[in-house]
């Protein structure tokens, strides 16, 4: 019998992924909302990734046929959630996988702003991408915060993150106040971290990075996202035994 989940998102917003096999909604919504809060899916004619809020997820008895007129408001009308089944699924899988390491990284920058906001996210975003491939070859996974949510959800979810992460990836560039935030509170929880940083800023190219406190002592400066892949991966490497421990 088919599957229908509903994703709530933020701003009242909400995605509809109808008829859905059980091991689909598990593997493809489920697991992924789990692991970093955001599902990637098709809506209309374009795949497309959102920071999810709520999942709900109804089954019944006959696929939903949007040409037939009917609402699937109406047809999932008095069904049971079955979020909780597929949740405990999901974390019992998740539990036996490969351990999470959260990433610390600069909100900087617009997809669709100008030419300096576009660039500046571009950069965050390949740089992202080039720590989690880091991290991925060090057999764990790369897990980040940074789309929209209500603030209290935003930070409950990133203090969730990050006690629940095997060791924490810091990028300290451009003098963020919500990196630092987050850097201190893994410390403060006694979690390992490995702070990088670029040697020039990305919101102001030319402009050398600065870094507060006495942290500076333990950087990891890079030029280029090569340099950064690899003063990660000798950072993972000299430290894998304690980075790695069991808690």
């Amino acid at each position: 019998m088919p599957f229908h989940t509903i994703a709530i998102l933020s701003g009242d917003r909400q995605k509809t992924i109808p008829n859905r096999s059980e091991s689909e909604v598990l593997s493809e919504i489920v697991l992924p909302f789990i692991a970093n809060g955001v599902i990637t899916a098709k809506w209309g004619q374009k795949v497309q990734s959102y920071q999810v809020l709520e999942l709900r997820i109804y089954e019944t008895k006959t696929p939903w046929n949007k040409k037939s007129g009917t609402v699937i408001a109406d047809i999932i009308k008095g069904k049971k959630n079955l979020y909780g089944r597929f949740a405990a699924k999901a974390e019992s899988l998740l539990s036996t996988k490969k351990p999470k390491v959260f990433v610390i990284t600069p909100i900087q920058g617009e997809k669709h702003g100008d030419q300096d906001q576009q660039r500046i996210f571009k950069e965050y975003d390949q740089r992202f991408e080039a720590v989690e491939q880091v991290i991925s070859e060090a057999g764990a996974v790369a897990i980040r915060i940074d789309k929209e949510h209500a603030l209290e959800d935003l930070v409950g979810r990133i203090k969730k993150e990050i006690r629940s992460a095997q060791f924490v990836v810091a990028d300290l560039t451009d003098e963020r106040p919500s990196c630092y935030f987050e850097a201190g509170y893994a410390e403060a929880l006694g979690k390992k971290v490995i702070y990088i940083a670029s040697k020039q800023s990305v919101a102001k190219p030319g402009t050398k990075t600065v870094i507060h406190f006495d942290i500076h002592m333990n950087m990891n400066y890079f030029t280029n996202h090569e340099e950064l892949k690899e003063k990660l991966s000798s950072a993972i490497e000299k430290n894998r035994e304690s980075l790695f421990e069991e808690g």
